[in-house]
C-alpha cells in the first residue's frame, strides 16, 4: 500500500493556474490565489479584507456593463440560498455555476465561497488602485451570458404546467417550478416530508408505494421511469392521477435526478367515467328483477366513480312526492342525515329540486346550501350532485351522488352522470314497455280461453234449452218454467260478462267520465264491508272520517271486488281484515286475507286481464278473471294505485293509494 502523502493545501491553491479568491459569507475577501495577483498586478495586502464591490467597478465609459453588479448580487444570492440547501431549501440553480463554488464548515454553514476570476487585463497597479472594469468585463462576461442561459431555462420551467422536481444523492428536492410547489401544497405533505424520496404515492390498485417502487427512489438508484402511473393523496379533495417520467442526472453538480409529474387527472376520469358508462350500460342489459338491477347499477356508479353514497328515487304520483328507493354508501354509516330525509315535494330538498327542474343540480356545500341546509346535520359529507331521470319530457326518478369531499362541478361528469339516468330512464320504460307487452300475450290467451269456456258454456245451456222449448212444445209447465229460468240465468251471466268488459276498456280508455265529490272514504269502506250475510267475517280498522274527492261509486265498485276476491279465498271460519289510513296528501285502504299464498311466478299476473289461476280454473270456481283488473283501472283513473303484498308475505294484502284531491278542479 503506497505511504499516504500529507499535502499542503495552501501552496496547491497557490500554484493553481487560474485565478481564484476566497470570499467569505459576507463578500469580503479573505484570500486570493497567485496567479491571481499575477494577473491583476496587485499584491495581497491591497486586496485582502477588502469589499469585493470596491475592486470591481462597472465601467464609466461603458453605461450598458452591469458586470460587476451583477457578480456580487449573484454571489449574493449564493451567500443567501445555498445555507437553506443545507438545510433542505430549493436551490436556484442560475446561481449555482462553476464560476464560484461554496463550502460548507462541519455544521453544514456556508463558510466560504471560491471564485474563479477567468482571465483578466492588467491595470494600475498602485496601491488601493481598483481593478480596471475591462478585465472586470472580461471576468464576468462568460458568467453573464451563462446567468442568462439559465434564467430563460428557469423561466422555460417556470412556465410549464407539468411538475419538475429535482434531487440530491439524498433524496431531497433541491429544484422545483411552481407546478411542483402546486403539487407539494395541494398533496398536504409541505415540509421535509414533501421532499423527500418516501413522499406518499399510491399506485393504481390504491397501495402505498414503497421505496422498491417509488418513482424518485427508482431514479436515485439510477433507474429511467417511464409512464408510471401515480395517485397523489389529498386530505380534503381527491386523488390526482400522475404520469411520473425522470431519471438520474449526470455531471449537475448536486443534482442527482429529475422527474416530471404530468396531471392525467382528467384524461384518467374521462375513462373512468366511459367504463362506468359501459359497465351500467352491461347491467342494465341483464335479466332479473328490475330493483335488484338498479341497486346493482346505483352501486357500481358509486363504487367505480369513488362517490361517498347514491341514492336513488322515485316519484310517487299519487302523494306527488318523490321517495327515496335505494341507497348505496361506501361506508357502514356515511351520515346519519341521509336517513332523516324523508319524502320531498316537487321543489323541495335536493331531489324535488332535480324534479322539479329537470335539470342536473350541484350542491358544493351540503351544510350552507339553501335547498338542503334545514334539512339535517350532513356530517361528514360535504357536496352532492342530483340528476333527474327522464323519460320524453316527464321525470321519473332522481339519482344523488354523495361526496365526503369538496367538489368542483364540473360538465365532464355531469354530462356523463346525465347519460347515466338517461340509460336509467330508458331501462324502467323498456321494463314497463315488456310487461305491457307480456300481458298483452298473456291477455290474448286468456281471450281465448274466457271464449272457448265462459262464453260458449252460458251460450251452450241457452241455445240447448231454447232447441227443446222450440221442439217440444208440449212440455209440461214445470219443465218449461225450469229452462226458461236456466236460460235467463245464463244470458243474465253473459250480460255481467259483457258489461264488465266494456267497464274494463272504458275506464282503462278514459271513456267513463269520473263524478268526483267530496266523499268520506270511511263510510264507503263500512257500507262495503257489511253485506247482507253477517257471517261474511270482515273486520275494519278506521278513523272515524277520512275526507276525498273521489266518484263514490267507482270507488265502492273497486272494494266490492277485492272483499269478493279476499272472501273467496280465506279459510274457513277466518277474518277478512280492512284498514283505511290517511295523511295530508293520500289515502290508504289495505284488504288483506289469510288464504294460501300467490305463488311467486303469478304474483306479477293477478292484475291481468282475463286472468285465473289454475286452481280456480280447474276448481268449477266461477267468474272471468275480470275482477281485479276493473278494480285496477278505477283506482288508476283516480290517479291511484292498486299493489299486491310480496309472494312471501304472511297474509295476501291488496293496498289502494288515493290522492285525498283526486278529481278535483283547480
Amino acid at each position: 500500500m503506497a505511504e499516504a502523502v500529507e499535502l499542503d493545501f495552501r501552496r496547491l491553491f497557490d500554484s493553481a493556474p487560474v485565478a481564484l479568491l476566497v470570499l467569505d459569507a459576507d463578500l469580503t475577501i479573505r484570500y486570493v490565489n497567485g496567479a491571481f495577483l499575477a494577473s491583476t498586478m496587485t499584491r495581497r495586502a491591497e486586496i485582502v479584507g477588502r469589499r469585493l464591490s470596491s475592486l470591481l467597478p462597472d465601467d464609466p465609459h461603458e453605461p450598458r456593463t452591469t458586470g460587476a453588479n451583477d457578480l456580487e448580487a449573484s454571489l449574493r444570492r449564493v451567500s443567501e440560498t445555498l445555507p437553506a440547501l443545507s438545510g433542505g431549501g430549493t436551490l436556484d440553480l442560475c446561481h449555482a455555476t462553476p464560476v464560484s463554488a461554496p463550502v460548507f464548515d462541519e455544521s453544514g454553514e456556508l463558510a466560504w465561497i471560491v471564485c474563479r476570476a477567468g482571465d483578466v487585463q492588467q491595470g494600475d497597479t498602485a496601491a488601493g488602485a481598483r481593478i480596471p472594469a475591462t478585465g472586470v468585463a472580461a471576468w464576468a462576461g462568460g458568467r453573464q451570458e451563462l446567468i442568462e442561459q439559465n434564467q430563460a431555462l428557469r423561466a422555460v420551467l417556470d412556465s410549464l404546467d407539468v411538475a419538475v422536481l429535482g434531487y440530491d444523492r439524498n433524496g431531497r428536492a433541491i429544484l422545483t417550478n411552481p407546478a411542483a410547489r402546486h403539487l407539494v401544497d395541494a398533496a398536504g405533505q409541505a415540509g421535509d416530508d414533501a421532499v423527500h424520496p418516501r413522499m406518499a404515492l399510491i399506485d393504481t390498485a390504491g397501495r402505498p408505494m414503497d421505496d422498491e417502487r417509488h418513482p424518485v427512489a427508482r431514479a436515485l438508484r439510477g433507474e429511467a421511469v417511464h409512464h408510471v402511473e401515480v395517485y397523489v393523496p389529498a386530505a380534503d379533495n381527491p386523488a390526482r392521477m400522475y404520469l411520473a417520467e425522470g431519471g438520474p442526472v449526470t455531471g449537475a453538480g448536486p443534482l442527482a435526478a429529475v422527474l416530471a409529474f404530468h396531471d392525467v387527472t382528467l384524461l384518467g376520469r374521462a375513462k373512468q367515467l366511459k367504463d362506468c358508462v359501459v359497465r351500467v350500460s352491461e347491467i342494465l342489459g341483464e335479466v332479473g328483477p328490475a330493483g335488484l338491477i338498479i341497486a346493482n347499477a346505483v352501486k357500481t356508479v358509486g363504487v367505480m366513480l369513488g362517490w361517498a353514497a347514491c341514492e336513488f328515487w322515485t316519484i310517487d304520483r299519487v302523494g306527488q312526492v318523490i321517495q327515496r328507493r335505494n341507497r348505496w354508501q361506501a361506508h357502514d354509516d356515511p351520515s346519519d342525515g341521509l336517513d332523516r330525509v324523508g319524502d320531498l315535494l316537487e321543489g323541495e330538498g335536493l331531489a324535488g329540486c332535480a324534479w322539479e327542474s329537470r335539470k342536473p343540480v350541484w350542491v358544493t356545500d351540503l351544510g350552507s346550501d339553501p335547498i338542503t341546509a334545514a334539512q339535517t346535520d350532513w356530517s361528514p359529507l360535504r357536496a352532492a350532485l342530483a340528476v333527474p331521470i327522464p323519460s320524453g319530457s316527464s321525470v321519473l326518478g332522481v339519482l344523488i351522488f354523495y361526496s365526503d369531499h369538496d367538489e368542483t362541478p364540473d360538465d365532464m361528469r355531469t354530462a356523463i352522470l346525465t347519460s347515466i339516468a338517461a340509460h336509467l330512464g330508458e331501462f324502467l320504460e323498456r321494463r314497463r314497455a315488456d310487461e305491457s307487452i307480456t300481458a298483452l300475450e298473456h291477455s290474448r290467451d286468456e281471450y281465448i280461453t274466457l271464449v272457448g269456456h265462459e262464453l260458449r258454456t252460458p251460450l251452450t245451456g241457452i241455445q240447448a234449452n231454447a232447441e227443446m222449448l222450440r221442439a217440444e212444445p208440449d212440455i209440461p209447465a214445470a219443465e218449461r218454467q225450469q229452462m226458461l229460468e236456466v236460460i235467463s240465468r245464463r244470458a243474465a251471466e253473459l250480460n255481467r260478462l259483457v258489461a264488465t268488459l266494456l267497464d274494463v276498456a272504458g275506464t282503462r280508455a278514459g271513456h267513463i267520465p269520473l263524478h268526483s265529490r267530496r266523499i268520506d272514504l270511511t263510510e264507503i269502506v263500512r257500507a262495503a264491508a257489511a253485506p247482507d250475510d253477517p257471517a261474511a267475517g270482515i273486520d275494519v280498522d278506521a278513523p272515524a272520517t277520512l275526507p276525498v274527492y273521489a266518484d263514490p261509486d267507482r270507488i265502492r265498485a273497486a272494494l266490492d271486488e277485492l272483499l269478493s276476491n279476499a272472501r273467496m279465498w280465506a279459510p274457513r271460519d277466518s277474518r277478512v281484515s280492512v284498514t283505511v289510513r290517511g295523511d295530508e296528501r293520500t289515502a290508504v285502504v289495505t284488504v288483506a286475507n289469510s288464504g294460501p299464498r300467490i305463488p311467486a311466478d303469478q304474483h306479477a299476473r293477478v292484475f291481468e286481464l282475463f286472468y285465473r289461476s289454475d286452481e280456480l280454473r280447474h276448481g268449477g270456481v266461477p267468474g272471468s278473471g275480470l275482477g281485479l283488473t276493473l278494480a285496477r283501472a278505477i283506482v288508476e283513473q283516480h290517479r291511484g294505485t292498486l299493489t299486491l303484498s310480496e309472494p312471501d308475505a304472511s297474509t295476501t294484502t291488496f293496498t289502494i293509494r288515493l290522492p285525498r284531491n283526486a278529481g278535483r278542479e283547480p
